[in-house]
């Protein structure tokens, strides 16, 4: 059986193994929980900094079970990383013949070692607050916010984090065998720069609705920590992240449609189905901006369990795309 590859490689209809179509849909699905993981760390910081001027408690508590969950999504990093270069070798070599001539450090391979050292580099940084926060003092109830210099470490490996993480999105797509012709460095850096900065804001959006799923499970397990107005917070606080990750993408996106519609004639085939695609990303904003209206989040979280479900649905559509062709 041979399957048809999805449109959004791009590349043009080609024909590939069923087993490299199944692994294609199932890292796409898996790299949302690894884009969760890359924004994490600049949720965490903000967390903390809201403790400065109250909650430190809770907002150590929160940030500290994020950077827990990150640490372990974010192994999902240099897997993907790992499993796209097995599954490219694969597709294009025998099986006796995988390795042969291949080094980690060779320019074709450097994109993807550089990647998973970033990756690695970054949960390094996120065990090291976990260390931090540990030898952190606990703030006392009467003076519940951070006093000057009890977070400057903690906020700095954070966003050191996100710093290795984002990086480890430019690597993949850095031209370690040669700068195309005619263009200098600098042009290359504001090519890679911009979209990759791009995606990384949208990763917002699952790192966010993961936030709340940790939240969910936090509250039903360990209500008599929290009181109501602490769940309240924090469960807008997630939404907000869920919540605008995907809203420049969407707006950018629907832009594009709307501008086309009002031209005469059909819509292009691949705009009207990324317009198809939209869809769910779209809901699953409405999702999390409801959760983050409404008063009562325990009675609503199921909205966000929709909203994850919807990305993934998202991640999807290419591939189930290819399926209906």
């Amino acid at each position: 059986m041979r399957l048809t590859r999805p449109r959004d490689t791009r590349l043009g209809m080609q024909t590939i193994p069923s087993w490299l179509f199944c692994w294609q849909w199932i890292a796409a699905v898996l790299t949302l929980g690894a884009s969760a993981a890359s924004a994490m760390p600049i949720i965490i910081a903000l967390t903390l900094a809201t403790g400065r001027r109250g909650q430190a408690r809770l907002s150590a508590y929160g940030a500290r079970t994020l950077a827990r969950c990150a640490a372990g999504l974010a192994v999902l990093g240099p897997l993907l990383a790992a499993g796209s270069v097995l599954a490219l070798l694969a597709s294009i070599r025998s099986t006796e013949q995988m390795f042969e001539g291949v080094s980690l450090w060779m320019p074709a391979m450097l994109p993807y070692t550089t990647a998973v050292a970033a990756w690695l580099a970054g949960i390094i940084c996120l065990l090291l607050y976990l260390a931090a926060d540990r030898a952190a003092p606990v703030p006392q109830a009467a003076q519940d916010y951070w006093q000057p210099g009890q977070i400057g470490l903690r906020v700095g490996l954070a966003l050191l984090a996100a710093l290795c993480f984002f990086a480890a999105q430019v690597l993949p797509n850095w031209p370690f065998s040669g700068l195309p012709q005619g263009l200098s460095m600098g042009d290359v850096a504001l090519a890679v720069l911009p979209k990759t900065l791009h995606d990384y804001f949208t990763a917002l959006a699952p790192a966010g609705s993961v936030a709340l799923i940790i939240l969910s499970l936090v509250a039903r397990n360990r209500g008599a920590a929290f009181t109501l107005a602490d769940e309240q917070r924090a469960a807008r606080w997630c939404a907000l992240w869920a919540m605008v990750g995907f809203i420049p993408r969407c707006i950018d996106r629907w832009g594009l449609v709307i501008g086309f519609s009002l031209r005469q004639g059909p819509l292009p085939q691949g705009l009207a189905e990324q317009a198809m695609g939209l869809v769910p990303t779209t809901l699953a904003i409405a999702c999390w901006v409801a959760l983050f209206v409404l008063r009562a989040p325990r009675k609503f979280y199921w909205l966000n369990v929709l909203g994850l479900l919807l990305l993934v649905l998202g991640a999807s559509f290419p591939f189930l795309l290819a399926l209906g062709r």
